[in-house]
């Protein structure tokens, strides 16, 4: 299967260095990633950003033709200040600390849509709200020559209700 069972978790938050983009056309968004992780890459080699975790994209609504998102990483500090690498504008935001639903999707990034309806569908169904901003943390870099079913991409969204979780 590719999505994994859920897990309920209480997330503690990190700082980020991110891209971000608004009301970026969905059928554009290959070309939203390879300029933000260009300059991301540019700024780690650099040493400007130092990731502590896998890449995410961070969605502040449910994407439909357009999506307003930022993709980053992960840092165990703040960024002190905004990087700037040619046109792209690298600045701080966060993952927020919550209560997260959590799974794994297993597979190429054309089943993510589907492995996202599953997911949140199962979330409901365990009586859970899901909320806002929700993520995906690219667990597997891709390559060109890798195998796209080799890829692992972690799910999470904000929950709300049921405490005994």
């Amino acid at each position: 299967m590719p999505l994994s069972d859920i897990e309920i978790i209480d997330f503690p938050g990190f700082p980020t260095a991110v891209v971000r983009f608004a009301d970026h056309p969905m059928d554009q968004m290959h070309v939203a990633m390879d300029s933000a992780f260009g300059a991301l890459m540019q700024a780690i080699g650099s040493g400007e950003v130092q990731p502590s975790g896998p890449a995410f994209s961070r969605y502040e609504s449910a994407p439909g033709a357009t999506a307003t998102f930022e993709t980053g990483f992960p840092l165990d500090a703040p960024l002190a200040e905004p990087v700037r690498i040619g046109e792209v504008e690298i600045v701080p935001s966060e993952l927020p600390a919550t209560r997260l639903a959590i799974a794994k999707h297993r597979g190429s990034y054309d089943g993510l849509g589907q492995s996202w309806e599953q997911f949140l569908l199962a979330v409901r169904e365990q009586g859970l709200t899901p909320g806002y901003p929700f993520w995906e943390a690219y667990d597997t870099q891709p390559t060109p020559e890798m195998d796209p079913a080799d890829l692992v991409t972690g799910l999470a969204v904000p929950v709300s209700g049921h405490d005994e979780y």
